[in-house]
């Protein structure tokens, strides 16, 4: 072996080591970090959730680990359901100077914050590759807001803008439950990625404090989190289409991944679900149950929720041949509507009384 061969052996291993040696400093760093935050405390955070609730009888939680029911349009054609779709970024907007402000700001109750502050002025198309990108936090949704040069608050990153600061909001719950530690450090790695790529100081809350928050605005929602469904059981199979045909006739409107019956500012009351078995041609594809589900959180309030929906019901099962029955699979009797939706008006009102107006936008993120 030639004394050549030998020096590029030397220096392959040199190189080698030299990445393990870096990888191992930036593993130490981020650890250092990490544990500097957690291992800050606040006994005597300024909690807003601290409020007291009269217990209610919810009609139906929504558990913890349940699967959302499959949409009509949510089946391939095969008649399965079809796989989710990627998040696409949306294309980076670019605005004349307007000199305002955007409404839309971090929500102080909701979420925790990460702030960067930029050592010069950061163009927002580059700031936008790096934000683009960071959608989640393990189950998280993350928000950026920024603040231009010339002092302007923005919820969308524009391209003709420099921005000197960037705000990075956590949802502190929703129906995957509480922030845990594991995505707060998530969140905390993708700040700290942008700050190294443009020398931003990075500013964290109160991280068990952060947690404790999190950990009560789960409790609260979970206390409130009701859905109330009603099922048509059809006597024979229906084709798939034929079903959608006739609930498309009766009012539903397409919203997101399906059908709903909505309001007159246009959001939805509740949602029709298909359940049941699939044959392989979509055309003959058949269900022998169509839902109704109403998502009291996520709902406009309505004095008659239930008896709303009822309605409804009950004209699907007329035109479809089948029998309206209950959660359990017992017949909906009559008059069993009025109390149903005493109960739903007193969900509304404890969740206006703890900052979570139903269908609000805030309730929509946090009941997810």
């Amino acid at each position: 072996m030639s004394n050549l061969q030998l020096a590029l052996i030397a220096i392959g291993i040199v190189l080698i080591l030299l990445v393990l040696l870096f990888n191992w400093w930036q593993d130490q760093r981020v650890r250092k970090q990490m544990h500097e935050q957690f291992s800050m405390g606040d006994e005597h955070e300024n909690d807003v959730l601290l409020k007291d609730r009269k217990s209610v009888a919810p009609i139906q939680k929504a558990p913890a680990d349940r699967q959302d029911p499959v949409f009509a349009s949510d089946l391939n054609e095969s008649g399965s359901p079809a796989p989710a779709a990627a998040p696409v970024a949306a294309a980076m907007p670019v605005h004349d100077m307007d000199g305002q402000h955007d409404e839309e700001a971090v929500d102080e109750m909701t979420e925790g914050v990460i702030e960067l502050h930029f050592a010069a002025p950061v163009g927002g198309a580059d700031l936008h590759r790096y934000t683009r990108s960071a959608l989640y936090a393990g189950s998280k949704p993350l928000r950026f807001f920024a603040e231009t040069d010339d002092g302007l608050h923005r919820a969308d990153l524009r391209a003709d803008e420099n921005y000197v600061s960037l705000q990075m909001a956590v949802l502190l719950a929703n129906r995957a439950g509480a922030l845990g530690e594991i995505e707060w450090s998530q969140a905390w790695a993708k700040a700290d990625e942008i700050a190294h790529e443009f020398d931003a100081s990075v500013e964290s809350p109160d991280v068990p404090a952060l947690l404790r928050r999190a950990g009560k605005l789960d409790q609260v929602c979970a206390n409130l989190d009701t859905q109330v469904g009603l099922t048509v059981q059809l006597a024979q199979p229906h084709p798939i289409r034929s079903v959608i045909d006739v609930a498309r006739a009766k009012g539903f409107t397409e919203y997101r991944n399906g059908l709903a019956w909505m309001n007159h500012d246009g959001l939805p009351r509740f949602v029709l679900l298909l359940a049941g078995e699939h044959a392989e041609d979509p055309a003959n594809a058949g269900v022998n149950r169509v839902d109704l589900l109403l998502d009291v959180p996520c709902s406009p309030p309505d004095d008659t929720p239930f008896a709303r929906m009822m309605a409804v019901a009950r004209d699907l099962a007329l035109s479809l041949d089948g029998q309206l029955i209950d959660d359990s699979g017992r017949p909906v009797m009559e008059g069993s509507e009025h109390a149903i939706d005493e109960q739903i008006r007193g969900i509304y009102e404890e969740l206006e009384q703890q900052g979570l107006q139903a269908g609000s936008s805030r309730a929509l993120r946090v009941f997810s």
